[in-house]
């Protein structure tokens, strides 16, 4: 029971026999009619507020995605159910007080409640293959639990590539459910890749990516529906050049999907080099087919079946006695390939499937709320002869848009050396270092 203290006892006069001139009967007031409306009012007002609490203020970006989850959805959707979702100045806040062991995904961090934060994930409108729906599930349960254990919110953002069709998906869950996400912080994101010039690569074209958080994704969709669209019209651009090139194999779209783990909803970048790699097996393994008479097809749907996806080119094939040594890559799959790919002429990079680094400006450039970050800035270091230069010369053209890097970026593979990592952060430590576990598993937590 609260007690009140000696210095508020007066704040609360309560009859006392003793007191001097206090009676019972003089302490009371006369009932009027108007006493009784106001105190009928009083209490009207009081019901009302009991049942209508105060609402917590939302800033102007938040307010802008209830309007656009209403006009989406086709009925209101209040501001506050939203109240989980960061703004910029919200995000910067929250990511300039966390450091490195705050993104450490592994069991152990999770387990001792260590985790706290993860910018860059994947889900199944990619090339991720847990649903927005079950990832939001155990992010909020594990936010709880954080919450109970620390008093910390678990902070995040869905980042699938060249898609916001998640992030639409997660918006919506969480406005129809907003106690369930009191404990998360959340900001809308996107993995988006470009083409650029890569002196230090055998392909004088390479692509990089950023992370993007802060926009409004359902007024970006259409961009990057577009850019599905150009992708799809690529791919099957090359299937009908390369089947014109080599009419004896029986090349077939679906059966490149099905190989490549294509998601027709979602095609990725250098998609170009998949296909590539599947008209150059199938073709290979058409000619080695008919060395023994065989059908193309079925030793084509044998050989594939037991091979990893990273595998499945021919130099592995032959490696693995799948195929003679003789056999090599078609000339006229890769020319079509060297058609259809980003590539420079006379200095002018010619795109048909893919962003520029200044496709991605003009689209944010003009929203105050969007903020950029490198995403694994080692893999497009390692495109540049001088990295430094490179890197700060994108920092530099974005106008002011690249203030963050995926400093802590946990998916690395385990050759990549962990020294160099850190010297490729140290070029770019004036920006916000963040970081992500660039989850593209069933299970999350």
């Amino acid at each position: 029971m609260k007690v009140s203290s000696v210095q508020n006892i007066n704040r609360h006069p309560v009859y006392s026999p003793n007191s001097s001139g206090a009676s019972l009967s003089s302490s009371k007031k006369k009932v009027t009619p108007a006493n009784i409306m106001v105190l009928g009012l009083v209490s009207t007002l009081a019901v009302y507020k009991m049942s209508h609490p105060v609402q917590k203020k939302v800033s102007r970006y938040v307010q802008n995605l209830a309007e656009s989850i209403s006009s989406a959805a086709g009925k209101k959707v209040e501001p506050y159910s939203l109240a989980s979702v960061m703004d910029k100045s919200e995000f910067i806040e929250s990511t300039v007080k966390l450091g490195e062991k705050d993104y450490v995904y592994n069991p152990d961090n999770i387990k001792n409640f260590g985790f706290q934060a993860d910018f860059h994930m994947h889900t199944s409108y990619s090339d991720g293959k847990i649903s927005v729906s079950k990832l939001l599930d155990e992010i909020s349960l594990y936010a709880d639990n954080l919450f109970k254990r620390t008093g910390r919110k678990f902070k995040f953002s869905i980042t699938d590539h060249d898609s916001v069709e998640g992030v639409k998906e997660a918006l919506t869950i969480i406005s129809k459910n907003p106690a369930k996400f009191k404990n998360v912080k959340f900001i809308p994101g996107v993995e988006i890749s470009f083409a650029h010039k890569s002196p230090k690569s055998a392909n004088p074209c390479e692509i990089s990516e950023f992370l993007v958080y802060g926009f409004d994704p359902f007024k970006v969709d259409k961009y990057f529906n577009n850019l599905q669209i150009k992708r799809r019209k690529t791919l099957d651009s090359m299937m009908a050049d390369i089947k014109k090139s080599l009419p004896l194999t029986n090349f077939d779209k679906d059966e490149f999907v099905k190989n490549y783990n294509i998601n027709p909803d979602c095609i990725m970048m250098n998609s170009h080099w998949a296909l590539y790699q599947y008209a150059q097996t199938k073709h290979a393994v058409t000619i080695q087919a008919s060395r023994t008479g065989a059908d193309a097809s079925k030793m084509y749907e044998d050989i594939m079946k037991n091979v990893e996806v990273k595998n499945k080119n021919i130099w592995y094939l032959k490696k693995n006695n799948f195929l003679d040594n003789d056999i090599n890559e078609a000339v006229e799959i890769s020319n079509v390939r060297k058609k259809y790919e980003p590539h420079f002429e006379n200095n002018t990079l010619i795109l048909t499937n893919e962003n520029s680094f200044e496709d991605i400006i003009n689209l944010f450039n003009d929203d105050k709320n969007v903020i950029m970050s490198f995403a694994h800035p080692y893999f497009t270091a390692e495109k540049f002869h001088q990295p430094n230069k490179a890197l700060n010369a994108f920092v530099y053209k974005s106008n002011g848009l690249i203030q963050l890097s995926e400093a802590f970026h946990q998916a690395y593979p385990k050759g990549v050396n962990a020294g160099k990592v850190k010297e490729i952060n140290g070029y770019i430590k004036h920006l916000i270092q963040i970081g992500g576990s660039d989850n593209h598993k069933l299970n999350y937590i």
